[in-house]
């Protein structure tokens, strides 16, 4: 694998976020917006008029917890590592608001 950096933009829930990621990760970090868009989706249809921060918490808990039911057969420091990015990036969109 290429140790060359890609630039790149993910467009998550209408906000864009260039990132410089590892040339063989991008379709990783691609598909991770594409799961967090389409969880994004079902929880804003689930619980219309319900606030938003609320909403993009309950997907996040939502993904995190399949990542952690998975962190048997996967590793589970690599999962909690990025468990651990992955709130970080929504305590900063969080912030953001």
């Amino acid at each position: 694998m290429e140790d060359r950096i890609v630039g790149i933009n993910l467009v998550i829930d209408g906000s864009s976020y260039p990132l410089n990621v590892p040339i063989g990760q991008e379709s990783n970090y691609r598909q991770a917006a594409r799961l967090i868009n389409d969880t994004l989706i079902r929880y804003k249809q689930h619980f219309e008029g319900e606030d938003e921060v609320r909403v993009i918490t309950m997907a996040a808990i939502n993904i995190a917890y399949d990542l952690v039911t998975k962190a048997d057969s996967i590793g589970s420091a690599n999962v909690m590592h990025k468990i651990s990015e992955l709130s970080k990036i929504v305590d900063s969109a969080l912030k953001a608001e």
